[in-house]
């Protein structure tokens, strides 16, 4: 199972649709530059986004960024206020929705260890209201939402989680009951704060500029955005990832507000992957 999901990544992430056009921005570049004050990182303010600058100057824009493909993206949705975003790793929030799965993967794997690949599957949470005092998850790339999840009772949500343990390029399984997301695109940017302050305080911007665009094109209720835990690089902040059906799931990394627009532009409504920006495939199309 193991060596067909590494074959089914390898087919699936070779097409994908890079721009051929050259991206307005390289890597944390502004808009309006104030040249004045470059930093040894090569940081460079934005006279139009400021950011606080001690941030700026902590960021990577020169190391490779790119990391491993994935087949998966597991969303819960917590809310803003859920006790995780007081917690430096999410998981360590005892009673929690991803501590609670997390403790029943180690018990699965002690009888399926030589069959999980733990690189498939991307597990965050998102401050996007549950529809109820419990939890909603959010399965990429087949925009499928498991409502009312309780994170101390996941007998109903189990076979999910078995059937993507056992093989992450398997179908999800039919019997539990899910719904279709509304929305086109699911937009994600870590504004994980306890975690690491880079994206902590340049996350929220990105999220209010996408908001912004968001209205700006009438394409509210087509594209949802919200703040998300860590998923790996808080040194390349901001670190984006956008679902798009037809297109799966991609991370980008050293995103700001400036960038906004554009990405909006290419890579959502002419479904282009600005490669200039991009960290690497979370989910294919389809499985």
């Amino acid at each position: 199972m193991l060596r067909r999901a590494l074959i089914c990544r390898r087919r699936l992430y070779s097409t994908i649709p890079f721009d051929d056009k050259p991206f307005k921005f390289s890597r944390f570049e502004p808009c309006c530059p104030d040249s004045a004050k470059v930093a040894a990182n090569g940081y460079v303010p934005c006279q139009a986004h400021p950011i606080p600058d001690v941030l700026g100057r902590k960021i990577e824009i020169h190391e490779p960024m790119v990391r491993p493909s994935g087949l998966r993206h597991v969303v819960a949705c917590i809310g803003p206020d859920a006790l995780e975003w007081t917690r430096a790793k999410v998981e360590a929030h005892r009673g929690g929705i991803i501590h609670s799965i997390d403790h029943l993967k180690n018990r699965w794997l002690k009888e399926n260890r030589s069959t999980h690949d733990d690189k498939a599957i991307l597990s965050t949470v998102a401050d996007r209201p549950a529809s109820s005092k419990t939890t909603d998850i959010i399965v990429f790339p087949e925009f499928k939402i498991y409502k009312d999840v309780n994170p101390n009772h996941l007998e109903t949500f189990y076979p999910v989680l078995d059937t993507m343990w056992k093989d992450a390029s398997s179908s999800l399984p039919k019997h539990v009951e899910c719904d279709d997301m509304q929305a086109d695109a699911f937009i994600l940017v870590c504004t994980h704060g306890r975690r690491d302050m880079r994206c902590g305080r340049i996350g929220p911007l990105i999220v209010e500029e996408f908001e912004r665009v968001i209205r700006e094109k009438g394409l509210t209720g087509k594209i949802e955005v919200w703040g998300t835990s860590h998923f790996g690089g808080h040194k390349f902040a901001g670190n984006v990832i956008i679902h798009q059906r037809g297109l799966g799931g991609h991370m980008y990394g050293n995103v700001r507000q400036c960038h906004v627009a554009d990405i909006v532009d290419r890579h959502i409504i002419h479904q282009r992957v600005i490669k200039d920006l991009w960290r690497g495939q979370v989910t294919p199309i389809q499985l």
